[in-house]
Protein backbone atom coordinates (compact mmCIF):
# COMPACT_ATOMS: atom_id res chain seq x y z
CA UNK A 1 0.00 0.00 0.00
CA UNK A 2 2.82 2.37 0.85
CA UNK A 3 4.52 1.70 -2.47
CA UNK A 4 1.27 2.32 -4.34
CA UNK A 5 0.53 5.55 -2.47
CA UNK A 6 4.07 6.85 -3.08
CA UNK A 7 3.80 6.02 -6.79
CA UNK A 8 0.47 7.84 -7.07
CA UNK A 9 1.71 10.93 -5.27
CA UNK A 10 4.88 10.94 -7.36
CA UNK A 11 2.62 11.19 -10.41
CA UNK A 12 0.82 14.16 -8.85
CA UNK A 13 -2.30 12.25 -7.76
CA UNK A 14 -3.04 12.89 -4.05
CA UNK A 15 -4.41 10.05 -1.92
CA UNK A 16 -6.98 10.76 0.80
CA UNK A 17 -8.93 8.77 3.35
CA UNK A 18 -12.51 9.43 4.44
CA UNK A 19 -15.12 7.68 6.53
CA UNK A 20 -17.58 5.18 5.13
CA UNK A 21 -17.33 2.80 2.21
CA UNK A 22 -14.54 3.27 -0.30
CA UNK A 23 -12.65 5.25 2.36
CA UNK A 24 -9.32 5.29 0.55
CA UNK A 25 -9.24 7.08 -2.78
CA UNK A 26 -7.02 9.04 -5.13
CA UNK A 27 -7.78 12.21 -7.09
CA UNK A 28 -7.06 11.56 -10.76
CA UNK A 29 -7.95 14.12 -13.42
CA UNK A 30 -10.25 15.79 -10.89
CA UNK A 31 -12.19 12.62 -10.00
CA UNK A 32 -11.89 10.44 -6.92
CA UNK A 33 -11.08 6.79 -7.63
CA UNK A 34 -11.51 4.48 -4.62
CA UNK A 35 -9.17 1.56 -4.08
CA UNK A 36 -8.49 -0.94 -1.32
CA UNK A 37 -6.06 -3.72 -0.44
CA UNK A 38 -7.66 -6.81 1.08
CA UNK A 39 -6.26 -10.10 2.32
CA UNK A 40 -7.93 -13.33 1.38
CA UNK A 41 -9.03 -15.70 4.17
CA UNK A 42 -9.77 -19.40 4.28
CA UNK A 43 -11.98 -21.48 6.49
CA UNK A 44 -10.12 -22.81 9.50
CA UNK A 45 -12.85 -24.65 11.36
CA UNK A 46 -16.59 -25.12 11.47
CA UNK A 47 -18.79 -26.29 14.31
CA UNK A 48 -22.44 -26.48 15.17
CA UNK A 49 -23.61 -24.76 18.33
CA UNK A 50 -27.02 -25.52 19.79
CA UNK A 51 -28.83 -22.58 21.32
CA UNK A 52 -32.22 -23.29 22.85
CA UNK A 53 -34.38 -24.83 20.12
CA UNK A 54 -32.17 -24.01 17.13
CA UNK A 55 -28.65 -24.66 15.96
CA UNK A 56 -26.25 -22.22 14.36
CA UNK A 57 -22.98 -22.73 12.55
CA UNK A 58 -19.83 -20.97 13.72
CA UNK A 59 -17.08 -20.68 11.15
CA UNK A 60 -13.56 -19.52 11.98
CA UNK A 61 -11.31 -18.07 9.31
CA UNK A 62 -7.60 -17.46 9.08
CA UNK A 63 -5.61 -15.15 6.80
CA UNK A 64 -3.90 -16.67 3.78
CA UNK A 65 -1.31 -13.97 3.18
CA UNK A 66 -2.65 -13.52 -0.36
CA UNK A 67 -3.29 -9.86 -1.06
CA UNK A 68 -5.62 -8.27 -3.60
CA UNK A 69 -5.89 -4.69 -4.83
CA UNK A 70 -9.37 -3.62 -5.92
CA UNK A 71 -9.74 -0.52 -8.06
CA UNK A 72 -13.08 1.31 -8.26
CA UNK A 73 -16.29 0.98 -6.29
CA UNK A 74 -18.12 -2.25 -5.57
CA UNK A 75 -19.63 -2.59 -9.05
CA UNK A 76 -19.16 -4.97 -11.94
CA UNK A 77 -16.52 -2.57 -13.31
CA UNK A 78 -14.23 -3.04 -10.31
CA UNK A 79 -10.74 -4.18 -11.34
CA UNK A 80 -8.90 -6.72 -9.20
CA UNK A 81 -5.19 -7.53 -9.04
CA UNK A 82 -4.00 -10.31 -6.73
CA UNK A 83 -1.08 -12.44 -5.68
CA UNK A 84 -0.66 -15.41 -7.97
CA UNK A 85 1.48 -18.49 -8.45
CA UNK A 86 3.80 -16.72 -10.92
CA UNK A 87 4.00 -13.28 -9.32
CA UNK A 88 3.37 -11.40 -6.13
CA UNK A 89 1.32 -8.23 -5.90
CA UNK A 90 4.41 -6.10 -5.38
CA UNK A 91 5.61 -7.05 -8.85
CA UNK A 92 2.52 -5.76 -10.62
CA UNK A 93 2.12 -2.40 -8.88
CA UNK A 94 2.67 -0.56 -12.22
CA UNK A 95 -0.36 -2.41 -13.60
CA UNK A 96 -2.37 -1.35 -10.53
CA UNK A 97 -1.22 2.23 -11.01
CA UNK A 98 -2.27 2.06 -14.66
CA UNK A 99 -5.67 0.70 -13.68
CA UNK A 100 -6.23 3.61 -11.30
CA UNK A 101 -5.25 6.11 -13.98
CA UNK A 102 -7.53 4.45 -16.53
CA UNK A 103 -10.37 4.54 -14.02
CA UNK A 104 -9.80 8.27 -13.47
CA UNK A 105 -9.65 8.87 -17.21
CA UNK A 106 -12.83 6.81 -17.64
CA UNK A 107 -14.56 8.98 -15.02
CA UNK A 108 -13.40 12.09 -16.87
CA UNK A 109 -14.68 10.79 -20.21
CA UNK A 110 -17.98 9.71 -18.63
CA UNK A 111 -18.41 13.15 -17.08
CA UNK A 112 -17.74 14.85 -20.42
CA UNK A 113 -20.20 12.54 -22.18
CA UNK A 114 -22.78 13.19 -19.46
CA UNK A 115 -22.26 16.95 -19.84
CA UNK A 116 -22.59 16.63 -23.62
CA UNK A 117 -25.82 14.65 -23.19
CA UNK A 118 -27.08 17.28 -20.74
CA UNK A 119 -26.36 20.08 -23.23
CA UNK A 120 -28.01 18.13 -26.04
CA UNK A 121 -31.02 17.42 -23.83
CA UNK A 122 -31.28 21.10 -22.91
CA UNK A 123 -31.18 21.97 -26.61
CA UNK A 124 -33.93 19.43 -27.33
CA UNK A 125 -35.97 20.78 -24.41
CA UNK A 126 -35.61 24.36 -25.73
CA UNK A 127 -36.55 23.23 -29.25
CA UNK A 128 -39.55 21.32 -27.86
CA UNK A 129 -40.63 24.32 -25.78
CA UNK A 130 -40.23 26.63 -28.80
CA UNK A 131 -42.23 24.21 -30.94
CA UNK A 132 -44.90 24.11 -28.25
CA UNK A 133 -45.12 27.92 -28.23
CA UNK A 134 -45.37 28.04 -32.02
CA UNK A 135 -48.12 25.42 -32.03
CA UNK A 136 -49.98 27.26 -29.25
CA UNK A 137 -49.74 30.55 -31.18
CA UNK A 138 -50.98 28.86 -34.36
CA UNK A 139 -53.85 27.20 -32.53
CA UNK A 140 -54.81 30.59 -31.04
CA UNK A 141 -54.81 32.16 -34.51
CA UNK A 142 -56.99 29.33 -35.84
CA UNK A 143 -59.34 29.67 -32.87
CA UNK A 144 -59.54 33.45 -33.35
CA UNK A 145 -60.32 32.94 -37.04
CA UNK A 146 -63.02 30.41 -36.26
CA UNK A 147 -64.48 32.81 -33.68
CA UNK A 148 -64.45 35.71 -36.17
CA UNK A 149 -66.12 33.62 -38.88
CA UNK A 150 -68.70 32.34 -36.41
CA UNK A 151 -69.43 35.85 -35.07
CA UNK A 152 -69.58 37.27 -38.60
CA UNK A 153 -72.11 34.58 -39.61
CA UNK A 154 -74.12 35.21 -36.45
CA UNK A 155 -74.09 38.97 -37.14
CA UNK A 156 -75.34 38.33 -40.69
CA UNK A 157 -78.18 36.14 -39.43
CA UNK A 158 -78.95 38.69 -36.77
CA UNK A 159 -79.20 41.48 -39.36
CA UNK A 160 -81.47 39.33 -41.53
CA UNK A 161 -83.71 38.80 -38.52
CA UNK A 162 -83.68 42.52 -37.64
CA UNK A 163 -84.54 43.43 -41.23
CA UNK A 164 -87.41 40.98 -41.30
CA UNK A 165 -88.66 42.19 -37.92
CA UNK A 166 -88.39 45.80 -39.00
CA UNK A 167 -90.49 45.11 -42.13
CA UNK A 168 -93.07 43.26 -40.05
CA UNK A 169 -93.43 46.12 -37.57
CA UNK A 170 -93.71 48.64 -40.42
CA UNK A 171 -96.47 46.53 -41.95
CA UNK A 172 -98.18 46.44 -38.56
CA UNK A 173 -98.03 50.21 -38.39
CA UNK A 174 -95.65 50.57 -35.47
CA UNK A 175 -93.69 53.76 -34.99
CA UNK A 176 -90.02 52.98 -35.64
CA UNK A 177 -88.62 56.47 -35.24
CA UNK A 178 -85.58 56.92 -33.02
CA UNK A 179 -87.79 58.35 -30.26
CA UNK A 180 -90.28 55.44 -30.27
CA UNK A 181 -89.81 52.36 -28.09
CA UNK A 182 -89.75 49.89 -30.97
CA UNK A 183 -87.53 52.20 -33.02
CA UNK A 184 -85.04 52.33 -30.13
CA UNK A 185 -85.28 48.53 -29.95
CA UNK A 186 -84.35 48.20 -33.63
CA UNK A 187 -81.40 50.59 -33.20
CA UNK A 188 -80.18 48.57 -30.17
CA UNK A 189 -80.42 45.28 -32.04
CA UNK A 190 -78.41 46.68 -34.96
CA UNK A 191 -75.76 47.84 -32.51
CA UNK A 192 -75.54 44.33 -31.07
CA UNK A 193 -75.06 42.91 -34.56
CA UNK A 194 -72.29 45.46 -35.16
CA UNK A 195 -70.64 44.54 -31.85
CA UNK A 196 -70.61 40.90 -32.93
CA UNK A 197 -69.32 41.59 -36.46
CA UNK A 198 -65.47 41.56 -36.53
CA UNK A 199 -65.45 43.64 -39.74
CA UNK A 200 -67.00 46.82 -38.31
CA UNK A 201 -66.10 49.03 -35.33
CA UNK A 202 -67.80 47.93 -32.14
CA UNK A 203 -70.32 50.45 -30.73
CA UNK A 204 -69.97 51.23 -27.01
CA UNK A 205 -72.11 49.24 -24.58
CA UNK A 206 -72.67 48.94 -20.85
CA UNK A 207 -71.26 45.42 -21.26
CA UNK A 208 -67.84 47.00 -21.81
CA UNK A 209 -67.77 47.84 -18.10
CA UNK A 210 -68.33 44.24 -16.98
CA UNK A 211 -64.69 43.93 -15.95
CA UNK A 212 -65.15 46.73 -13.40
CA UNK A 213 -67.23 44.38 -11.24
CA UNK A 214 -64.12 42.32 -10.42
CA UNK A 215 -62.41 45.35 -8.83
CA UNK A 216 -65.23 46.08 -6.38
Amino acid sequence: MNALVLSLEAEGFPVNVQQGKHGTGVQIFGYRVPFVIVEKVREKSRREVKEYSWTRTIIEYEPTGDLEIRVGDYSYRQKKYRDGKKHRLEAILPACLGALMREGRSSLISAKLAEQRRIEQQKKDRERADLGRQIAEEEKKVKDLETWVSNWARAQRMREFISALEKLWVQQGHDLSSEAQKGQRIIWMKQQADRLDPMVPSPPSILDRKGELNSW
